[in-house]
């Protein structure tokens, strides 16, 4: 586990000369990420979030079915969550109880992330730091991940009450699996979270992130309280991205550890590929959180890439 730090990441901007300048608490089970998986780095005591129930609010009229369709929760499967819902239609507005917390029934993430799959997976609540897309089939993650970014947001929202809310993208699917057009998002760990905007978009789409559309101070912000959770394992974001950030952050990160935060400073391609954030093609408008795994989840993280790939080899050696 890891343990409790309160030392924070700061270097000199001579690195990067062209940077520019710049419902009721909840409840869930508190758990950690597990030794050997992910970045160690300093976490703070969170509050609690309450998951034992969560309701989606329908975006419009149409039939319970059609609804059904929308959340990824079968209409029979939310009749029974809420006797009380009856009818064969719902009207615009209508609160709509999507999920039941069963403490029998933990909840965990099952194999690596682009192979694997959840057990008994929590929907992203509604909040007023963050938007949910109407269509919410993917919108599902393990307890403890849905756990961790409601706070992480909830308390970067009371430092910055005025900035625009962020977008929430992709997530898993109920029981994980396959994701198109992802390769990962299987098992619960994965998350797309739209970059924090100086004005509010047109439609639920992330925008890419330049000096005329990106509020830095804010990005980095969120990023910063994503990384005090002690909970994440990396985020994917484009250079050019963290270039911007930049600023930002050098007044609260250790030199000694700044390298280890973003990328773009790092010089050995190996040490790129360790920071916490990561470049990778496409994440120009939105970052790809990846949490660590934890205790609770089983064959998770590179383990599980380590079996299968003895697997194929044994695999290959038979069919040779």
């Amino acid at each position: 586990m890891l343990a409790l730090a309160t030392t924070w990441l700061f270097a000199s901007s001579a690195a990067f000369p062209d940077a520019p300048r710049i419902d009721a608490p909840l409840v869930f089970d508190e758990l950690r990420p597990a030794s050997g998986y992910g970045a160690i780095i300093p976490f703070e005591p969170r509050g609690q979030v309450n998951l034992d129930r969560v309701w989606w609010t329908a975006p419009r009229a149409e039939t319970v079915k059609q609804l059904g369709e929308r959340f990824g929760v079968p209409a029979e499967e939310m009749r029974a969550l809420d006797p009380s819902f009856i009818g064969p239609r719902v009207r615009a507005g209508q609160r709509v109880l999507v999920y039941r917390h069963d403490a029998r029934t933990p909840s965990r993430s099952v194999g690596a992330p682009n192979r694997g799959r959840i057990e008994h997976a929590a929907p992203f609540p509604e909040g007023s730091g963050w938007r949910l897309r109407a269509y919410r089939p993917r919108a599902w993650a393990t307890r403890h991940v849905v756990g961790e970014l409601v706070s992480a947001i909830g308390e970067w929202r009371e430092r910055f009450p005025t900035a625009q809310p962020v977008l929430i993208g992709e997530l898993s699917r109920r029981d994980g699996g396959r994701v198109r057009p992802h390769r990962s998002h299987r098992s619960g760990r994965d998350v797309d979270i739209g970059y924090v905007l100086l004005a509010p978009p047109a439609a639920h789409k992330f925008t890419v992130a330049t000096p005329h559309t990106l509020d830095a101070a804010a990005t980095w912000a969120l990023v910063q309280q994503l990384l005090a959770s002690g909970s994440v394992e990396s985020i994917f974001m484009a250079a050019r991205v963290q270039v911007q950030l930049l600023p930002h952050a050098l007044p609260h990160v250790d030199p000694a550890r700044l390298r280890s935060v973003f990328s773009v400073l790092a010089t050995d391609p190996r040490a790129r590929k360790r920071a916490i954030l990561r470049p990778w093609g496409g994440h120009d408008d939105h970052m790809h959180v990846r949490f660590a795994c934890t205790d609770a989840d089983i064959r998770c993280g590179a383990a599980d890439r380590r079996r299968s790939k003895k697997k194929r080899k044994k695999g290959r050696a038979k069919r040779r």
